[in-house]
């Protein structure tokens, strides 16, 4: 039986989601228990950006020629700098802790969305 290469970019992309909504449900879990709560102040989102440059990765390599890492990597530091520059005249009191928050949450969304655009354009290149 022969599986169409659409079809499997497809299944990619949906198993990829299950793993993003198990490994946030671990962590919500985890942030229930009263000592890793008092310990680490972690969201579930948090996990999400180096897992995501992965699946766009494994999701780019099999769907199309190469990996969409390389663009995908400086859109995203590109647009951090433009972030960083305008918190600094914005914001006279910018610390490290304050910029990175903002650069991991950033991130967070950045990131996903970059999934969901090369999830998509794998699985229509395939078909």
């Amino acid at each position: 039986m022969h599986v169409s290469p659409w079809m499997t970019a497809t299944a990619t992309f949906f198993v990829q989601l299950l793993i993003l909504f198990i490994v946030a449900g671990f962590i919500v879990v985890l942030r229930k228990n009263q000592f890793f709560r008092s310990k680490v102040k972690i969201k579930p989102l948090d996990f999400w950006p180096p897992i995501l440059l992965y699946f766009i990765h494994e999701i780019s390599k099999n769907g199309l020629s190469g990996s969409f890492i390389p663009e995908v990597v400086i859109v995203w530091l590109g647009l951090t700098l433009i972030v960083l520059i305008w918190q600094i005249f914005t914001n006279p009191h910018l610390t490290y802790r304050k910029f990175f928050v903002t650069f991991w949450r950033f991130s967070d969304l950045f990131l996903f969305f970059c999934w969901i655009v090369v999830g998509i354009y794998v699985i229509f290149e395939a078909l």
